[in-house]
């Protein structure tokens, strides 16, 4: 996977690139806000996803945050 088919962003994170997308929240999915959307992150160049840990979590919003402010 390169960046550009990345469909929503890549952020370095923890010394690695990650390459993340929001999907549609779960059915059922336990998060601090119901309407949340569901992120699924890899490293990029690897298929296996990684855990969406708070501090990943916070990292991606930031960075959802900054495109939204540069539209």
């Amino acid at each position: 996977m390169s960046a550009s088919r990345c469909p929503c962003g890549v952020i370095a994170y923890q010394g690695d690139i990650v390459c993340y997308e929001l999907g549609p929240q779960q059915p059922g999915a336990a998060t601090s806000s119901s309407d949340a959307p569901e992120i699924r992150a890899r490293h990029l160049g690897h298929k296996s996803l990684l855990d969406i840990t708070p501090e990943l979590r916070a990292a991606i919003e930031a960075d959802l945050r900054k495109h939204r402010k540069a539209e």
